[in-house]
């Protein structure tokens, strides 16, 4: 292994048996060795000398995670991420390692294992920023690390080195204790960040013994971080022990905090305020969830658009009349001396695989990003592959009372080969490969129509209008039982990306999104529309998406 630029090795090891190590050589002969982790994987962290050869050996341990960090360039390099093959560490490129039936193309995803929620959302110093929950180890939520990733367009991300790690408590009592780096968000200032985030440490099994309090940490770089800081350590009366994922706002010149807990039983956004964002005083509940049977409010957010107010929540524990489970809601309303008044509210995601929305603003645009979620378990776990991966970044706007959200613009540069235009007339397109499309329709005197979007064997995805509305479809997965259906009176626009196992739709300019997942090992993707009314297609075209992977 040759290290280019890079000056220092990251690996993450768990010792099999007693004594497990790894020990780096360089090729004169000098022996790095430390030990791994006993109980849990341990983050180890070896300088390494720029441009030079190295071996890594790995005595009686397990390698989940492994990269070179630390050069000058790394918010531009990003991190050069190694996997073991036939016994040696290999380096790999995003483009390849990406370029799989089991990996989206164009939707941000971790290197391998598992995500969720993302964290930290802003711009500073020419970067877009994105923390994101993460399990470095396994396809599957555990104790949370935070990854990290910046981009210069909000399309194209390079790998930062992993943020944060659990509390050392729970890395050596990993099967008694959970939690970790919950989510958080971020505050832009002028030469630093300040991240908040909620530390979360209990039993395996979340009762009134888990503790979640909310820190901050500061940066000025966005890659070295400051001793963490308690803000807030305890719950107020009356909230449940959820009480997690701070959103840090200003509004009207004033600086709050809110949180997602329960109060009194019922779903809540609780509301603090701040004046030098390190002394918070709780002033109630921002807003109180008429609806019984959700446990808790997850992942708030809360902001102003377009003269309005608007709070998202993630719905935990919730199922809707559809039989979708943990929706996202938005609210809009008024906000005045503390106070927020309902005037209306809507599901921000009708396909329900989107979760934990969290948006910022740069340069008068409200951007959100939503984690991909997988809450109907249909995930397939395959070597190298992930569970879990972010929305297309999209913008926010208030019409007509209600929210509707637009893929960024800056997504139009993926769009390359056109495989289909035309107009009065159903359209046939298979064998798409790689399965990475977009198609945009327009229809007039909303026609009933069926588009199969993916399919294999007895599994099909489709997007349905007729009478009973517009809507979703799930045949042969664990998800066909629910009704994904849209909140729209007729369909005139769809924008449509395929991303092999994810898909995003977005009906009449953002009036209505759907987010779904379809797991296919194939990479031959289809586009199937069907109408007895073609007449009334005014136009389709389908083209070809390109990776946001670059070589």
């Amino acid at each position: 292994m040759n290290t280019e630029n890079y000056t220092k090795l990251e690996i993450f090891a768990k010792a099999l048996q007693a004594g497990g190590s790894i020990r780096v050589v360089s090729k004169e002969g000098e022996v790095q060795e430390s030990p791994a982790g006993d109980m849990s994987y341990r983050w180890i962290q070896i300088p390494v000398k720029q441009d030079a050869e190295y071996e890594i050996f790995c005595e009686n341990c397990h390698v989940s995670f492994c990269y070179l960090s630390g050069c000058e360039d790394i918010l531009d390099k990003g991190v050069c991420y190694l996997e073991q093959e036939n016994g040696r560490f290999v380096k790999k490129t995003g483009a390849e390692w990406y370029d799989s039936p089991i990996r989206e193309a164009y939707h941000f995803a971790p290197w391998k294992n598992w995500s969720n929620d993302p964290n930290g959302l802003c711009w500073f110093q020419g970067y877009y920023h994105m923390f994101y929950q993460f399990n470095p180890h396994e396809q599957k939520w555990s104790h949370m690390y935070w990854g990290h990733a910046v981009s210069k367009d909000l399309i194209h991300w390079t790998h930062l080195p992993v943020a944060l790690e659990p509390q050392q408590e729970i890395l050596e009592n990993p099967e008694e204790l959970s939690g970790g780096a919950y989510s958080g968000s971020a505050v832009v200032q002028e030469k630093e960040v300040l991240l908040f985030l909620t530390r979360s440490n209990g039993p395996n099994i979340d009762s009134v013994k888990t503790l979640q309090q909310q820190w901050m940490t500061k940066s000025s770089d966005m890659l070295h971080f400051t001793e963490e800081k308690l803000v807030i350590g305890q719950p107020p009366q009356g909230a449940s022990f959820d009480f997690r994922d701070p959103k840090v706002v200003k509004v009207n010149d004033k600086w709050y905090m809110v949180l997602g807990s329960a109060l009194q039983g019922r779903a809540a956004v609780l509301l603090y305020e701040s004046e030098d964002l390190e002394q918070w005083t709780y002033t109630g509940p921002l807003l109180v969830e008429k609806e019984v049977g959700i446990r808790c409010i997850e992942c708030p957010d809360f902001m102003e658009l377009d003269g309005n107010y608007v709070v998202l929540g993630a719905l935990m524990h919730h199922y809707d009349p559809c039989g979708r489970y943990q929706m996202c809601r938005y609210y809009i309303g008024n906000f005045q001396e503390g106070t927020f008044t309902e005037e209306n509210r809507g599901w921000f995601d009708f396909g329900s695989n989107c979760y934990a929305v969290q948006s910022f603003e740069h340069k008068g645009r409200r951007i959100c990003i939503g984690w991909v979620s997988d809450f109907y378990e249909e995930h397939l776990e395959l070597e190298h592959g992930a569970c879990g991966s972010m929305t297309i970044p999209r913008e926010m706007h208030i019409r007509d009372n209600r929210l509707y959200l637009t893929p960024v613009k800056e997504l139009e540069s993926l769009k390359a080969e056109c495989l289909y235009r035309g107009h009065g007339e159903n359209v046939c397109l298979n064998n798409i490969t790689p399965n990475t499309y977009k198609a945009e329709l327009e229809f007039e005197n909303n026609p009933p129509f069926s588009i199969q979007l993916a399919g294999n064997d007895d599994c099909k995805m489709m997007l349905v209008n007729d009478n009973k509305g517009f809507r979703l479809e799930m045949q042969g997965v664990k998800s066909e039982h629910v009704k994904f259906l849209a909140d729209v009176e007729k369909v005139e626009k769809l924008e449509i990306f395929v991303d092999r196992r994810t898909t995003e739709i977005y009906v009449n300019d953002g009036e209505a999104v759907g987010t779904k997942l379809f797991y296919d090992t194939s990479d031959k993707g289809c586009f199937q529309l069907y109408t007895p009314a073609p007449e009334h297609i005014k136009g389709i075209e389908v083209f070809r998406m390109g990776s946001i992977w670059r070589k």
